[in-house]
């Protein structure tokens, strides 16, 4: 069964430690961009994030076809819930909202650069 969506989604990697070792898991959030802060913000002792990976669709990367790409920042817009502003690892900003955009309207929100 597939799914289908024209909205970004996150792949997430991260470690676990046990006594039994550490072990690697992915997991992918879909969008917004509140599901993946509240992950972090779930993120228990022996949990370590090792990256994160945006999945733009092409309406929102610019391009013609899905990219997945290393993220590094986010930005959120206190007067629309649903609008984010993510930077990927070679600086390039994509924003969630239709139409044209200025980052002045939106508030720093979470910082991923230490996981690269």
């Amino acid at each position: 069964m597939g799914i289908t969506t024209p909205n970004e989604w996150f792949y997430v990697s991260y470690a676990v430690s046990t006594q039994e070792g550490r072990f690697s898991e992915t997991v992918m959030i879909s969008n917004p961009a509140n599901e993946l802060v509240a992950f972090f913000d779930r993120e228990s002792k022996g949990v370590s994030i090792v990256g994160i990976q945006l999945v733009s669709p092409p309406f929102l990367n610019g391009s013609a076809h899905w990219k997945m790409e290393p993220l590094i920042r986010i930005w959120k817009k206190p007067s629309d819930p649903l609008a984010h502003v993510y930077e990927v690892a070679d600086g390039k900003q994509y924003c969630s909202a239709y139409g044209t955009w200025d980052i002045s309207e939106y508030e720093f929100w979470k910082e991923f650069t230490s996981l690269q």
